[in-house]
């Protein structure tokens, strides 16, 4: 069950009913993988959580590595919508406030989503990949950049794609291993700090002068 996959289904439902059921198999391996993680999960499981025989899974899915990944990209389209939302909301704050929110929002949502963080950084780059996650990063880069450049209209857009790219990691990576890790630092702690950082990029232009010919 844990041999590498293609992330492909077995066969791709055509009939409202095949549909109905592939839906109800994703949505009990996501419960799955929120309660049990990866290694909790395995496709009797899955199938028992689903209500259905394991015959009735395996006539869609090959295997177990092929229903996380599906059902991993599912809730990352879900949870990528929610956060998109708060990040807009945010962005229309004072900056201080707004940025605070911005990060306690994706803290929030990785906290509640721990084990969907925990397969998409342990699990999902050996099962292919993700779709939904760049997809997500490209919304948020084009949020940040379009703030950046409406608090600094002045500032070559090319130094705000740059400082978007750098708040957007910082706080992806940072929460993702706060989460993770658990690290002995107070949650107001870490959300006070984090939220200083990304203010760092929302500041006025850094007197280093952007070298364009180093930004080629």
């Amino acid at each position: 069950e844990g041999s590498m996959a293609r992330p492909v289904p077995r066969k791709i439902p055509t009939q409202e009913r095949s549909r109905q059921m592939v839906e109800r198999i994703l949505d009990a391996a996501g419960r799955v993988l929120v309660t049990s993680g990866y290694d909790g999960a395995s496709t009797h499981r899955i199938a028992r959580e689903a209500g259905v025989s394991p015959g009735s899974v395996y006539q869609y899915f090959p295997n177990k590595d092929v229903i996380v990944h599906m059902a991993v990209e599912r809730m990352v389209g879900q949870v990528s919508e929610r956060l998109a939302a708060a990040v807009a909301e945010a962005f229309a704050a004072d900056p201080a406030d707004g940025v605070r929110s911005m990060v306690t929002a994706v803290l929030t949502t990785t906290e509640e989503h721990r084990e969907l963080t925990r397969v998409l950084v342990e699990q999902l780059p050996r099962l292919g990949g993700s779709n939904a996650i760049p997809a997500f990063e490209r919304r948020g880069m084009d949020q940040a950049q379009g703030y950046l450049l409406a608090m600094r209209p002045h500032v070559d857009p090319r130094s705000a794609t740059a400082d978007a790219w750098m708040a957007i990691q910082a706080v992806q990576q940072l929460v993702t291993r706060y989460v993770l890790d658990e690290p002995p630092i107070d949650r107001d702690v870490f959300i006070d700090g984090l939220t200083r950082l990304v203010l760092g990029f929302l500041a006025v232009p850094s007197p280093v002068a952007f070298d364009s010919n180093r930004a080629r």
